[in-house]
């Protein structure tokens, strides 16, 4: 028995931008959501960090209290960098710093010469704070091997040396280290048979004290690889004393939660969207060949173009191939495609493919090609309820509701008024010439299936996609081209008659809007169908097509509603198949 099935009706429609910015700009809208979500974490561990430091610090003993007008400020920021492969990666940048108003709490400062962490309560204070917020707070991104980068400031009073101070290696003999004393790059040297000579070597070994400080006592830095970068300051005037207690440590940790931003990738990938993770079947479908019609542009220019279309098109050619083991070269994606394109490249191709692939036996020809064809862009419905694609290339010369300078921008923003982009907003109407004349420029969804008559065409199965309104309005909602149907509105306006056996599932019946889910940027037909097909893998060959319909229609209704853009999915069958078409799968 000989059958054709037309499936699903999707055409596109909502904003350009994905179809033309391909993975990598979907791949951003992953990170994005996943960058916001760690850094909400992140940004509640700093709450209790800073709780905790501020606790802790009222807890001191006496002798080791902060000056009661100091300040603990903790910083736990993740910051995005992108590899060149559009990776991201998240970069922790944590800091903790004292600062002190006055010069009475001179405790919490280091006494003159001396340069050792437990020397100055505040040194020690933020040390032991930052050694236990990287055992505990910060413990799960100081993973073994991670690249960390310290900068470390510490200060002096600015006192002239009237001798050198004693130093007795503790640290290390220091030779052209590279440092940053007040805002200038130096390259400075330190040793024990020198000693300390100024101030930019002394606060230069308040910094080194802090190194070995954390060196010694935090476990984690044993497993990471670390780097460090100072920045001394000195003050000479009593205006800026507050600054002599100034301490701070910074830590950069490159590439925190890459384990995390994987997995969360990968599971909003699987979960919501369809443009990625895209399931891979060992499925071998060698007799299917998929025409697929992807309209975004078109050049009238009253006619809008159809947001998401050509992304609708690559999508779905990307699932032809990978989710239902089509063939590559037997997929053809025509873009922007006028009627002779679509007749002639691909209507002619499936045509000569189904006559060179048949079983010849005899004077007969048993069909062995399946074929679908899937439409994305603009639809319209003429006076006698005749349901036609909208190619692109449409001449409007003679159609002067679609020409600006002949009188067709009048009635959308008034006579002298032709701002094109207003025209999204308004109706424009075809009068009953004029609907003629534009649909004999169109195809008709009627000569679509005829073409694939089985009594002249040895086709086993086709199968159309297309996602379109037909109702006169765009895939966002608003009014596009429609007839004039008050001339005829006494006369019953018929359904389409399909003369093969097929079966059509529309994106919304003809006198209804199929919608865009803005979300995913895909019309809700479309993004369900394809979901269903992630969704199911490979069980989804086990399916029929009622199976996929109402699995398909349940959750577009649903979501639609919810976005109050209500939507029911259409269909119509023809032929011998009117009533069993339920039962047929993709691949029979």
């Amino acid at each position: 028995m000989r059958k054709i099935v037309l499936i699903v009706a999707m055409c596109l429609a909502c904003m350009p931008m994905w179809g033309q910015t391909g993975e990598r700009l979907l791949n951003r809208r992953y990170q994005n959501e996943i960058r916001d979500s760690l850094t909400a974490v992140m940004m509640e561990r700093q709450r209790d960090m800073q709780r905790y430091a501020e606790q802790t610090l009222a807890a001191l003993p006496n002798d080791q209290k902060l000056y009661d007008e100091s300040y603990i400020s903790v910083v736990a920021d993740l910051i995005d960098t992108f590899y060149d492969d559009g990776r991201m990666r998240l970069d922790l940048v944590y800091r903790l710093s004292y600062n002190c108003k006055h010069m009475e709490g001179w405790t919490d400062d280091y006494p003159l010469g001396t340069f050792d962490v437990d020397s100055s309560n505040s040194c020690r204070a933020i040390c032991q704070l930052t050694r236990a917020f990287m055992e505990h707070t910060l413990a799960d991104v100081l993973q073994a091997g991670k690249e960390v980068e310290f900068t470390i400031t510490s200060t002096a009073d600015g006192t002239e040396f009237t001798k050198a101070i004693a130093y007795d290696g503790r640290y290390g003999d220091f030779r052209y280290c590279p440092v940053v004393f007040n805002g200038e790059r130096l390259r400075l040297s330190v040793d024990r048979t020198s000693g300390i000579t100024n101030n930019c070597q002394l606060a230069y070994l308040r910094a080194q004290s802090v190194r070995a400080y954390l060196e010694e006592n935090v476990g984690a830095l044993r497993r990471t690889n670390n780097t460090y970068r100072y920045v001394t300051q000195s003050y000479k005037d009593s205006v800026n004393t507050h600054y002599y207690r100034r301490s701070m440590i910074e830590m950069r940790v490159n590439d925190v939660f890459s384990e995390t931003v994987e997995r969360m990738q990968r599971q909003r990938m699987q979960d919501d969207y369809v443009d990625y993770n895209i399931p891979l079947t060992s499925h071998k479908s060698p007799n299917t060949y998929v025409l697929i019609i992807a309209n975004e542009n078109y050049n009238a220019e009253l006619i809008p173009d159809v947001p998401y279309a050509l992304n609708d098109g690559e999508v779905a050619r990307r699932y032809f191939v990978s989710a239902l083991g089509v063939p590559e070269r037997q997929v053809k994606l025509l873009k922007n495609a006028s009627k002779a394109e679509i007749e002639q490249e691909g209507i002619h191709w499936l045509k000569d493919l189904a006559h060179a692939v048949a079983k010849k036996n005899g004077e007969q020809a048993e069909p062995t090609a399946e074929f679908i064809i899937y439409y994305a862009g603009h639809g319209f419905t003429d006076l006698e309820g005749v349901a036609y694609l909208l190619p692109n290339g449409i001449n409007t010369e003679d159609i002067d509701a679609l020409q600006p300078g002949k009188g067709g921008g009048c009635k959308l923003f008034g006579c002298g008024k032709k701002k094109v982009s207003d025209t999204l907003v308004y109706d424009i109407v075809l009068s009953k010439k004029e609907t003629r004349r534009l649909a004999d420029q169109c195809l008709s969804l009627e000569a679509l299936c005829a073409a694939f008559n089985s009594k002249t065409v040895p086709v086993k199965n086709l199968t159309v996609i297309i996602d379109a309104s037909f109702n006169g309005n765009g895939r966002d909602g608003k009014p596009l081209v429609r007839a004039d149907r008050k001339q005829d509105e006494k006369k019953k306006r018929r359904k389409a008659s399909l003369r093969s056996d097929a079966v059509v599932m529309l994106a919304a019946d003809y006198d209804k809007t199929a919608f865009g889910f803005d979300r995913f940027e895909h019309g809700f037909l479309t993004y369900f169908l394809l979901k269903e097909v992630k969704d199911q893998k490979d069980h989804f060959f086990q399916l029929d097509y009622q199976d996929i319909f109402e699995d398909v229609e349940r959750r577009l209704n649903k979501e639609s509603a919810l976005q109050n853009k209500w939507q029911e999915a259409s269909g119509i069958a023809g032929g011998r198949y009117k009533e069993g078409w339920q039962r047929m799968k993709f691949e029979n």
